[in-house]
């Protein structure tokens, strides 16, 4: 029963029968036969193989979700007795962004390590819907993300701290003229003097005729950015669009147009004067740093290792 479960939801992570043989090592034509055995004996398509790729049909849907509450369960008994053995072996999978996997996962997962060297971890970057759909399969026990909210109750969520979103803005743009009491320096960013109260917040709305570049639809600061601008009277002019907050900055920084900017990535950028600096004091330019788990599931003994050297709060956030 369990292996035809794992057949059935081999197909369904990747889509498509080929592929999903090719992961279980088994021919195409044994899975096929396989995932009609569970058909046959539910009484009910779980594939819709009319469409490319692949779909789930209503009845699969009840089957996949039910293999992942399994999964989960069979999760939560192998956490709890690896815990028997105090860390000594193990795994833990972490996910996160890019700019997290990059910047800040790397020293923390380096510290876990030399403390508990037993324990093998695997690191997964991913966009949010890649590393929530992770948390709900069991695959990932553990995601660092900014882009967590009420909505998201399947997810239980530990608060790492807090993180400022910046406005940076090319230097050869004559706008800097008119705005250079609230003009920051790459220094000032490093040493942090932008978080000094003294230091005055930008009025955004100067900016309205500026060109900007902005995140893609569906990422949490595409929609603090346009947010923020609505809030300063205007809906920015967007020269591109991108996928990655690194590559907009660098794009930027050519001329290209304006963007909004995690403050902190400016500790590990290369010392630059093409780009002006500026301070927001908009609510949605402050955003929380969650760790979180798939909600009800058992928190190991690693999790929390893992949680508590990272420096998250024990608590879910209300």
């Amino acid at each position: 029963m369990f292996n035809e479960m794992k057949y059935v939801y081999a197909v369904y992570q990747h889509r498509s029968f080929s592929k999903a043989a090719k992961q279980l090592f088994v021919t195409q034509p044994t899975l096929s036969a396989m995932i009609r055995k569970v058909e046959e004996g539910i009484g009910c398509p779980i594939f819709d193989r009319s469409t490319v790729p692949i779909t789930v049909t209503k009845e699969g849907e009840f089957y996949i979700h039910s293999i992942e509450k399994i999964i989960a369960i069979q999760k939560n008994i192998a956490d709890y007795f690896q815990d028997i053995a105090d860390l000594k072996s193990g795994e833990l999978s972490i996910g996160g962004s890019s700019y997290f996997c990059s910047y800040f996962l790397g020293e923390i997962i380096g510290r876990f390590k030399q403390r508990y060297p037993g324990i093998q971890i695997n690191l997964q970057e991913g966009n949010i819907a890649e590393l929530k759909a992770g948390l709900q399969s069991s695959e990932l026990d553990l995601i660092l993300e900014t882009a967590l909210n009420e909505e998201d109750t399947n997810i239980q969520k530990f608060l790492l701290g807090t993180e400022h979103v910046i406005l940076c803005v090319p230097s050869s743009f004559s706008v800097n003229d008119r705005l250079k009491d609230f003009r920051l320096s790459f220094e000032d960013m490093r040493s942090q003097r932008y978080l000094e109260a003294a230091v005055p917040a930008v009025p955004l709305g100067e900016l309205r005729e500026t060109p900007f570049l902005i995140m893609k639809r569906g990422n949490d600061m595409y929609q603090r950015s346009i947010g923020m601008c609505k809030r300063a009277g205007f809906h920015p002019k967007v020269a591109i669009q991108l996928d990655q907050l690194l590559t907009s900055f660098f794009i930027a920084s050519s001329g290209a147009g304006a963007v909004f900017m995690r403050a902190e990535l400016c500790r590990y950028l290369p010392s630059t004067d093409d780009m002006a600096f500026y301070k927001l004091d908009d609510p949605l330019a402050t955003r929380p740093i969650f760790m979180a788990c798939k909600k009800g599931r058992y928190i190991s003994q690693a999790m929390r290792a893992f949680l508590e050297m990272a420096g998250a709060e024990l608590m879910q956030e209300k």
